[in-house]
């Protein structure tokens, strides 16, 4: 039979002697290994991430947007643009917490009125102006901290008053406390002017996990009345429609199935005020619906990528193989002196597998090394920092120890097929 330890030391021991052939033979499967572990790192930290952002906006939240939609033909007109027939208007909302009210914790609206600088005598801040209705920040999950929010009265009187970030606070009025600030006014400029605002609630900022990386934090939210958002886009443009592109629901704690409450509140709409529009309707999206989709096509974007990485592993394999025919080679002798001595094919197969795993188990576990190392740095830079999960290391270590008596099988079978009586007289 063989003896299993005195292979391993004997592999151990060709390593040693060749050190930078060793290497070279290894670097196949390092790259490999290494760019497998490296990438589904960075992707299981990404999904978590956008998991954890789309789970605070809460569980049973769900969104309505406007859809274009298809002719008899399928087909759409893009050069139409939505008019104000087909937007969501208050009517409509109004009409809709008449039927689901009982299920709806709370619903918003939000209207983009651009960006521009908060000013403070010398002290600036960049913000972006939105407009929301009353109690709508709740909803997205912004915390205030201080004062309010803008309350039904703000909204319906248009008034100049602002819910601003404590970040803001800090920057434009550096030793003033958060509740000192309620009540002072900033002035905000614009491309369609300058405004000015009365703070009357601060928010805690706060941007975590990915979407910092895509946000940054240089500029905070500057929360304004609704029609105060609008009256600022008519400043530069009179065709600014009545009504809204979209609609955020957060559904009571009786609500169970987002995915059913968001078809329910999509067949209302569509049915109720949008079955004579020819061109436009409503689709309705659960936070469950698009964290899957979210979830899916990031797993599609690693799969693709961790394949392309894994040609790298076939093109380790190959060099182990051909290092292995050049070892089989050199020791051509040595393999006929042990066969003359009663060594059996057996042993000499194993052998030869024996020393192409560990050659691709040294390569997998720098590889792996080097993976979690690469893949942490990647996460934290993307502001969501992972380690990799113990299965895929010990999956990535295996599979390097199955490449390796894949790719070691020939070689060994060559050796152990060799005649003793040529291999001896091999020079």
């Amino acid at each position: 039979m063989f003896n299993l330890k005195e292979n391993i030391l004997l592999a151990i021991n060709g390593l040693r002697s060749n050190k930078m052939r060793a290497l070279l033979t290894m670097l196949g499967i390092i790259i490999g290994i290494s760019s497998v572990i490296t990438i589904v790192t960075i992707g299981d930290s990404l999904t978590r991430s956008i998991t954890d952002v789309f789970n605070d906006l809460g569980a049973n939240s769900i969104s309505l947007r406007l859809n274009d939609k298809p002719d008899e033909y399928g087909n759409i007109d893009w050069s139409r643009p939505w008019g104000e027939e087909d937007m969501i208007t208050q009517e409509m909302i109004d009409q809709y917490m008449e039927v689901f009210g009982d299920r709806v914790k709370a619903w918003a609206v939000s209207e983009s009125a651009g960006s521009g600088q908060v000013l403070n005598g010398r002290r600036e801040a960049r913000c972006n102006v939105i407009g929301v209705n009353a109690n709508a920040l709740g909803i997205q999950n912004v915390d205030v901290v201080a004062g309010h929010d803008l309350q039904e009265r703000d909204v319906s009187g248009n008034k100049r008053v602002a819910v601003v970030s404590d970040k803001m606070v800090n920057d434009l009025f550096p030793d003033t406390g958060l509740q000192e600030a309620l009540g002072k006014e900033v002035r905000v400029r614009m491309s369609q002017g300058t405004f000015t605002f009365m703070i009357v609630g601060v928010y805690h900022f706060e941007v975590s996990g990915v979407m910092a990386g895509a946000v940054g934090d240089t500029s905070s939210n500057l929360f304004v009345p609704v029609g105060v958002a609008k009256d600022i886009q008519r400043v530069s443009n009179d065709d600014i429609r009545e009504g809204y592109y979209y609609l955020q629901i957060r559904g009571n704690d009786n609500v169970t199935d987002s995915r059913a409450f968001a078809q329910e509140t999509e067949d209302f709409f569509n049915k109720r005020f949008y079955r004579g529009n020819r061109y436009v309707g409503t689709v309705a999206y659960s936070m469950d619906s698009e964290i899957d989709m979210m979830t899916q096509m990031l797993g599609t974007m690693k799969l693709a990528i961790s394949v392309i990485a894994a040609i790298s592993l076939l093109v380790g394999g190959i060099g182990v193989m051909n290092i292995m025919l050049v070892s089989v080679t050199e020791r051509t002798r040595e393999i006929g002196t042990r066969k003359a001595l009663g060594a059996k094919n057996l042993a000499i197969r194993i052998q030869f597998i024996v020393e192409s795993m560990i050659i691709c188990m040294f390569g997998g576990i720098i590889g792996v090394t080097l993976g979690t190392v690469l893949g942490r740095v990647g996460s934290m830079l993307l502001q969501a920092p992972g380690w990799p999960s113990i299965s895929i290391v010990v999956i990535a270590v295996g599979f390097s120890m199955a490449i390796g008596v894949f790719f070691g099988y020939y070689p060994a079978n060559k050796a152990a097929k060799l005649d003793p009586i040529e291999a001896l007289r091999y020079e």
